[in-house]
C-alpha cells in the first residue's frame, strides 16, 4: 500500500521500462538486416529518388524506435469574472465609516 514518505519497494527498477519482446523484434530485425547490408548497399543506389526515401523510411522503421507525440493539457482558468458588492455597510453613513477607517489606520501605526 502506498504512503506518503515511505521509500519505494520492488516494483520495477528504474531504466527498464522498455517493452522485452518489442526489443526482441527490434533486435531480430536489425539482425536480418544485418546479412542483407550487402545487397542493400547495391540495390538503393538503383532505386529512384522517391523509392530510395521510400525504403530508407521503412529501414528506419526497424531499427528506430518511433517517437510518441505527448499532449499536455493546459486548463484555462476563466477570464471573465463578476465582482459582486455585498452590503454590509448599509446601516452606517459615509462620515462614520471614514472615522472607523482612520481609527484603524491610527491604531496600526502605533
Amino acid at each position: 500500500m502506498f504512503q506518503k514518505g515511505k521509500e519505494k519497494t520492488g516494483g520495477r527498477i528504474k531504466g527498464t521500462s522498455t517493452n522485452k519482446v518489442s526489443n526482441e523484434i527490434r533486435l531480430a530485425s536489425a539482425m536480418l538486416l544485418e546479412g542483407q547490408i550487402d545487397v542493400l548497399e547495391q540495390l538503393l543506389p538503383t532505386l529512384k529518388p522517391n523509392d530510395y526515401l521510400k525504403a530508407l523510411q521503412m529501414l528506419f522503421k526497424v531499427a528506430v524506435p518511433i517517437q510518441k507525440q505527448i499532449e499536455v493539457d493546459t486548463i484555462e482558468h476563466p477570464t471573465n469574472f463578476q465582482i459582486e458588492i455585498i452590503e454590509t455597510l448599509k446601516g452606517y453613513n459615509d462620515k462614520d465609516v471614514d472615522a472607523a477607517i482612520d481609527t484603524h489606520v491610527k491604531n496600526q501605526n502605533k
